[in-house]
């Protein structure tokens, strides 16, 4: 018999979301990038 309760516990979306930003940090890192959008493209004042 199926499971009435589908819904996903809030630590799941909390870890899901800390693992996908710190792959997308380590990914901008290590093409040698920065996370800082005025690092990127400087702007002259």
């Amino acid at each position: 018999m199926a499971e009435n309760n589908t819904r996903v516990p809030f630590w799941w979306l909390v870890l899901f979301l800390l693992l996908a930003l710190g792959a997308g940090a380590a990914a901008v890192f290590t093409v040698g990038g920065s996370l800082l959008a005025g690092a990127a493209l400087p702007v002259v004042a």
